[in-house]
């Protein structure tokens, strides 16, 4: 029988995982964080009377088929110690944190959080895919203190609770990194204001609130979207574009129009990519519905003596110009995990020149790259990369 291990459980590493059971694989994903899903969880459908083609939507649909596989076993919490070798097999010794929630057997009750006397465990509902998720820095037990409240609570006998941590080994014949990515530190840009200065935030932030409410600050608002914040920078080393912040700065101006007609809206851009077929007829849309393109990037926020955000910048003809919005987005790019140089180490792989994994790179022929772990990409493409991924590792192991 063959087995496969999944480093991140984000869509890239689900949608690996669910091809690769599909051809009848045993895999085991271990994902770092407390929940399923990555960063997807935070994105916001972006659809108006038509479906915009972000992946949202698609991306729940796999993630809820992905744990419901008979072969697919998913542990979170699961922190990566080390691994060793024995020919071709690879064993990753792992430690989880407790309390553990077996998706599989969890039956959505809701008792687990009824009982928790800190309420650190919250759900997660979308598009049939329900999780439960433990804060972990709120958990008694990780407060060094005694409590099974939820494990007594669960009538379905789905989570384990009696010790803060469990080490567990899980050998393989070979190994997925789907780690993801982190979005850029908009706060390394200071003269952007991000975390001093009230209504500048980030596109992850922008998506996480549109997936609660319709605007982000009032219906009738003036957004301003600054493009290639962390990317095409390289002061910074970060001399690449993220492919990604054009579309989703684009879909994000797009539903807050269509949602709050009243809203004055405007993209500063270097120029903009085009990143599918569907790019011209959307830009088009955009432009109609009143959305304003500026080509230029303020290289200043500040904050207005009337309270709005006053954007300095320099227009292409070299004119000095100030120009006030309510709120500011700054589309952040995509880089490295902070964990990125660690697991790189551990199955000796080499980094590109901006710290993304370097496919085939690894001297360890079973370990396999897939999703944002090795370049920027789109929902789509991540889970179009996973695809292929899983079908060359079926055909290699």
């Amino acid at each position: 029988m063959t087995k496969f291990l999944i480093i991140g459980a984000g869509i890239s590493g689900c949608t690996a995982g669910f091809e690769l059971a599909q051809q009848g694989n045993e895999v085991e994903i271990i994902e770092l964080s407390g929940s399923i899903g990555g960063k997807v969880l935070t994105y916001s459908c972006k659809a108006t009377e038509d479906c915009s083609k972000c992946g949202v939507c698609i991306a729940h649909t796999q993630l809820r088929d992905s744990v419901q596989h008979e072969k697919i076993h998913i542990t979170v919490g699961a922190s990566l110690k080390s691994i060793d070798l024995n020919g071709r097999i690879i064993t990753a010794r792992i430690t989880r944190s407790n309390p553990y929630i077996d998706i599989k057997k969890c039956i959505n009750c809701d008792a687990c959080i009824q009982a928790c006397p800190n309420q650190c465990i919250t759900k997660y509902s979308r598009a049939e895919f329900i999780q439960y998720t433990v804060d972990y820095s709120r958990c008694l037990i990780h407060q060094g203190k005694e409590c099974t409240a939820c494990d007594e609570a669960c009538p379905a006998g789905a989570i384990f609770s009696r010790e803060k941590e469990t080490e567990l080994k899980v050998s393989s014949n070979g190994v997925l990194l789907a780690t993801g990515h982190e979005p850029f530190d908009a706060s390394r840009k200071i003269r952007y204001g991000y975390g001093r200065i009230p209504n500048v935030i980030t596109g992850v932030e922008a998506e996480e609130i549109l997936s609660r409410k319709t605007y982000l600050d009032s219906p009738e608002g003036s957004v301003a979207f600054i493009q290639c914040v962390g990317s095409r920078d390289p002061a910074i080393g970060r001399n690449y574009c993220s492919s990604v912040c054009c579309a989703y700065a684009l879909r994000l101006a797009r539903i807050l129009k269509f949602r709050n007609p009243e809203a004055e809206i405007t993209i500063y851009y270097i120029d903009i990519q085009n990143f599918d077929k569907t790019f011209t007829a959307l830009r088009e849309e955009i432009i109609k519905s009143g959305i304003r393109f500026v080509q230029g990037i303020p290289f200043k926020v500040e904050k207005s003596h009337n309270g709005r955000l006053k954007l300095l910048m320099e227009d292409k003809n070299g004119n000095d110009s100030i120009l006030e919005h309510d709120t500011v987005v700054l589309s952040v790019g995509l880089g490295p995990t902070t964990d990125a140089e660690r697991i790189a180490s551990l199955f000796k792989l080499k980094r590109d020149e901006f710290g993304f994994f370097s496919p085939g790179s690894s001297s360890l022929k079973n370990v396999f790259i897939s999703g944002t772990c090795k370049e920027p990409q789109s929902i789509t493409d991540s889970m179009a990369s996973a695809r292929a991924t899983a079908l060359a590792m079926g055909k290699v192991i």
